[in-house]
């Protein structure tokens, strides 16, 4: 016995130390699985106060894994530098204090300490009192509306009804100020709001019974509703309202989105002054401000023709002068005017990054160069600026990304959960749709674009063996809801090349070569798109603004034959297209009066559609596009069975022929888009969304005066 007991001693000692170099490599990834949540809360969420927190517990519990820990020490400072907080000062000096061999992260901390001095320098912005708030975030968190002028109140846009609204900022009380009936009786709605020099009235868009947009303005109580100015096929779109009280600066659409104007309404009148004409919506600013005497109007336009690059302009209110404040190779947009002086607050990429500037401008002219005032603030929408100086912004971001799960019809039972695709951009990919083989999966991305660039879709392939995926380069400026072609070598888009509106284009696969077959008309948009399995042809859905009402086409490929087989009043807006395996049906979505969502389907090659099924409830699929079951028999969708903040959804099927919709039992806890079955009837590809939308002021930023 002693002789085997002494025989195991080794061995013990050699298990512990595998036990113990288990143990390190545990920890080491450990904390770098930390590090990239962290990096997710940071990045893909905003969250930087629990980035931080995260960040210090790598810190705290892996001191020894340097490597993480001096990213972890780096990243600390750079949240505190986008909170604005001078906390990031003394994380810097840590990096370069504690971690002196990290030479990567020490010449990163650097940089920003020598910027951080240097912009103090410069700008004179206090170090004291300085603070960053985030005042409102989640899902009906709302872009399109204004800080109050004293920084109290926010208007904005009700999501579930479209009514204007006021949230005291303090409290978070709401106040409806506009009454809408509900959707199905009524289509208008509220659309961009700004507030009256002394805050008592609202000026706002309101999308009428004509499909145009009327400029109107309200008091906050929700009295005195006056229509300014209204015109078919216009849209007036209110972006400040001049200090003095007389003048609404709107982007007015002409024509449905052909061309736009520059203009002043009077608040007296009502009466129109065009400031600048363009014809291209692509071109159309960003925001506009006056200046504190109302003189001026500045805006962000492009600085040449299909460039998404932007300088400042300032036109005089009475149309005769127009001047360029800044001329600048890098993308500038208007923030605000800062109250009570002659400085205009604005963004630029100039550093590389998104920064807050400072130029001043008085009595027409530019008065020496800009200053920075706000290093990295980001791809803010702005807000306001209230009269104490504190910037009200929006951050927002949604992370789209492309899930896969594995079904078992007949079973009706869930086989393998959905998993995230690892593709190579994070949070910008929708869309997916299987190839008729099986063997890829076509989908678009759209990363958030970099300094000075636009931000473009682009089509994308991965293969279902191996994962490897490739861009298709293109010519089209704009790329939306890919359908493949039967013959699995090219798929139909809707997009633009520059020279069209919305057309309809085909690309192939291995070139990237388009072929167009058929634009929108002015006042129209083609929106989705069924390609027919005998590859001669392919339907759509045309709705047409102006002439109020929705139709579905088809167009020959060879021959470009145009037919109409179906049209409806509009709105509603018919949802989807789905042609059936055979080719013998086409399935539409669209609303009833009651608010119902209701799929509806017609024979082809034409004849009166029939009612297939509808639902009050929010079934993903059916009104945007449901997806047909192997048999042709069936069409499957997702109902939304979601309770409070936890998503979960529900496959259901309904009979093409007649019959009562039926539940699958089988549900995954989030909400699909853009559902694709594989062929082999197993596989279902889906876009899910993780919408993240706040609204943030920044207080005491702007620089101390000079005396």
């Amino acid at each position: 016995m002693k002789k085997q007991s002494k025989s195991l001693f080794p061995f013990c000692l050699c298990i512990l130390g595998v036990l113990f170099l288990f143990n390190a490599l545990w920890s080491q990834q450990t904390a770098a699985e930390m590090f990239e949540k962290a990096l997710y809360l940071e990045e893909a969420q905003g969250d930087l106060q629990k980035a931080i927190g995260v960040y210090e517990k790598i810190l705290a519990q892996y001191p020894d894994d340097r490597s993480v820990a001096a990213k972890a020490q780096l990243h600390i400072g750079l949240c505190y530098e986008k909170l604005g907080l001078k906390e990031a000062e003394r994380a810097f000096q840590k990096v370069i204090a504690d971690y002196p061999e990290r030479l990567e992260e020490v010449k990163t901390a650097k940089e920003k300490l020598s910027f951080i001095l240097r912009t103090r320098s410069i700008t004179g912005v206090a170090d004291k009192g300085l603070s960053v708030r985030l005042l409102w975030s989640g899902p009906d968190t709302d872009s399109v509306g204004k800080a109050s002028p004293d920084g109290m109140f926010l208007s904005y846009i009700d999501h579930e009804n479209a009514n204007l609204c006021i949230k005291e900022i303090a409290s978070g009380k709401t106040t409806i100020v506009t009454t809408k009936e509900p959707w199905g009786k009524s289509y208008e709605f509220a659309v961009s709001s700004c507030w009256s020099f002394d805050g008592k009235q609202l000026a706002y868009g309101w999308f009428n019974k004509d499909n145009s947009i009327e400029l109107r303005t309200i008091d906050t109580d929700g009295s005195d509703v006056r229509v300014l100015y209204q015109q078919k096929n216009e849209m007036a779109f209110p972006m400040a309202w001049s200090p003095d009280g007389r003048s609404i600066a709107v982007s007015l659409m002409r024509d449905f989105y052909k061309s736009y104007n520059v203009s002043l309404i009077s608040v007296e009148d009502g009466s129109v002054k065009v400031l600048k004409t363009a014809k291209l919506l692509k071109t159309a600013p960003k925001n506009m401000t006056f200046s504190s005497d109302s003189r001026y109007l500045v805006v962000d336009l492009p600085q040449g023709d299909d460039d998404p690059k932007h300088d400042l302009f300032a036109f005089s209110v009475d149309g005769q002068k127009e001047m360029r404040i800044s001329k600048h190779p890098a993308d500038d947009s208007v923030l605000e005017w800062i109250p009570g002086s002659n400085n205009l607050l604005f963004l630029s990429d100039r550093t590389g990054t998104q920064d807050a500037w400072i130029v001043e401008f008085a009595d027409g002219q530019t008065r020496g160069e800009p200053r920075l005032v706000r290093k990295d603030l980001g791809q803010v929408t702005p807000l306001g600026l209230s009269r104490e100086g504190s910037f009200f912004y929006r951050l927002g971001s949604e992370m789209t990304d492309i899930a896969i799960a594995s079904i078992d019809l007949e079973k009706q039972a869930l086989v393998e959960p959905p998993k995230i695709l690892p593709l190579p951009v994070v949070g910008a990919n929708y869309h997916p749709q299987w190839s008729p083989d099986g063997k890829y999966l076509a989908y678009l991305s759209n990363p958030r674009s970099g300094p000075g660039g636009a931000s473009k879709p682009a089509l994308w392939i991965r293969s279902a063996d191996t994962g490897e995926t490739r861009e298709i380069t293109t010519n089209l400026q704009s790329i939306a809801r890919p359908c493949w072609a039967p013959d699995g070598h090219s798929l139909f888009v809707v997009g633009n090349d520059g020279k069209t509106f919305l057309g309809i284009f085909q690309i192939q696969v291995q070139t990237g070569q388009t072929t167009f077959f058929v634009d929108s008309e002015p006042g129209a948009n083609i929106k989705f798109i069924a390609p027919a399995p005998d590859g001669k042809s392919v339907y759509y859905t045309y709705f047409e603004f102006a002439k109020k009402r929705c139709r579905i086409m088809s167009i020959g490929l060879s021959n470009r034959e145009i037919r109409e087989l179906y049209r409806q009043e509009a709105p509603p807006d018919i949802g989807g297209l789905r042609i059936s395996p055979d080719g013998k049906n086409l399935v539409f979505g669209t609303i009833e009066p009651d608010g119902s969502w209701v799929l509806e389907a017609f024979p082809l090659p034409g004849g009166p559609p029939r009612k297939i099924f509808s639902t009050k409830a929010n079934a993903s699929g059916v009104s945007t596009a449901p997806f047909w079951a192997p048999d042709g028999k069936r069409l499957l969708f997702f109902m939304d069975v979601s309770k409070g903040k936890d998503k979960r959804s529900e496959l259901w099927s309904v009979p093409v022929e007649g019959g009562g919709p039926q539940s699958l039992g089988l549900t995954i806890d989030m909400n699909p888009r853009s559902v694709s079955l594989h062929p082999d009837g197993r596989r279902l590809a889906f876009s899910v969304s993780q919408p993240s939308a706040e609204v943030w002021v920044m207080e005491n930023f702007l620089p101390v005066e000079k005396k």
